[in-house]
């Protein structure tokens, strides 16, 4: 990608401010596939704008790394790891006596990807090393390198209190949303199948981005949903203590579909709920548990709600709900 010194200076100045766009940040990343063809272009850098680079490059190894096949990561990870901080090393290179420093710092900081599960059933309070605190909720997972904890790779959902550390953002990947913090807390739901992410902040304020989006601010009590089907984010006012709660052991369903609903008392109860046909799986509701509901109680309660039934298959964990009138 043909990128001229000045318009790297400025990717890089607006990657440090926290202004920088998915699209940027990707135009960056897309031009360090071809630096070999630019051996000069970095030599007007200031320390500032090395250091954003710098990251952006760990950001890209650690990526990689993160999406290689598990059976894989072991042996290949480390290889291709090693001949990309050596093409940092020397892509940063602008002075006597910089390649040496820089390439025995990271060589000390050899990515070592950490994988924290909360099974289904389940949820999860962890501890990072910089300080910060995260939740996890039922079936989800995060990935991150041990070594540099301000960079979170998120598969189902999760809450954040975000150690601030004004040199250094906090950024949570999940899917194809990216969340940029400084220091804040914040829950963000991105499980698959589903075709939304949604960011809730509580405090303090985040930029949510994507590919195909400029990044949008999120002030605390405020709402971000990104649909995947139109590729669009949608802001509104929302009681950030609903989205947090099931921290707490509570469920709180507001207009949500019936097949929606069964998918988090799926990954709650580790069951498998299904439906007897699309108008009853379709049907909306709204309701509120505390954590001593069993899943018997809730099934019952939102069935009552339409005159719907329900029954456990003999033998198993699958529930069928159907409307018989």
């Amino acid at each position: 990608m043909d990128i001229s010194n000045t318009r790297l200076k400025e990717l890089l100045d607006k990657y440090l401010e926290g202004t920088a766009s998915a699209a940027e940040i990707r135009e960056i990343d897309e031009w360090y596939g071809a630096f070999e063809s630019h051996p000069g272009l970095t030599d007007q850098l200031n320390a500032g704008q090395r250091m954003a680079l710098e990251q952006l490059l760990f950001s890209r190894i650690s990526r990689e790394i993160g999406h290689a096949p598990s059976g894989l990561r072991t042996v290949h990870a480390r290889a291709r790891y090693w001949w990309a901080a050596a093409a940092i090393a020397i892509l940063l290179a602008a002075g006597g006596g910089f390649w040496m420093i820089d390439r025995t710092r990271l060589q000390h900081n050899t990515p070592v990807m950490v994988e924290d599960i909360a099974a289904k059933g389940t949820t999860r309070k962890v501890t990072l090393p910089d300080g910060s605190t995260m939740w996890l909720n039922a079936d989800s997972k995060a990935r991150y390198d041990k070594n540099d904890t301000r960079e979170i790779w998120l598969e189902g959902e999760a809450y954040f209190e975000i150690s601030p550390q004004s040199e250094k953002v906090f950024m949570v990947h999940a899917a194809s949303v990216d969340v940029q913090i400084l220091g804040t807390s914040f829950n963000i739901c991105a499980y698959e199948p589903d075709d939304s992410i949604t960011v809730t902040v509580s405090s303090g304020k985040v930029a949510v981005q994507t590919s195909f989006n400029a990044s949008v601010p999120v002030a605390a009590n405020r709402q971000a949903v990104y649909n995947a089907v139109s590729g669009q984010i949608k802001t509104s006012v929302t009681p950030a203590k609903d989205a947090i709660a099931w921290r707490e052991g509570l469920l709180i369903f507001k207009d949500m579909r019936f097949e929606s609903i069964a998918r988090t008392l799926e990954r709650r109860y580790n069951v498998r709920i299904r439906f007897d046909k699309q108008n009853t799986a379709h049907a909306v509701l709204s309701a509120k548990f505390g954590r001593e509901a069993t899943l018997n109680d809730i099934l019952r309660m939102l069935c009552d709600i339409y005159g719907f039934n329900y029954r456990q298959e003999p033998g198993s964990d699958d529930y069928l709900v159907y409307d018989d009138q």
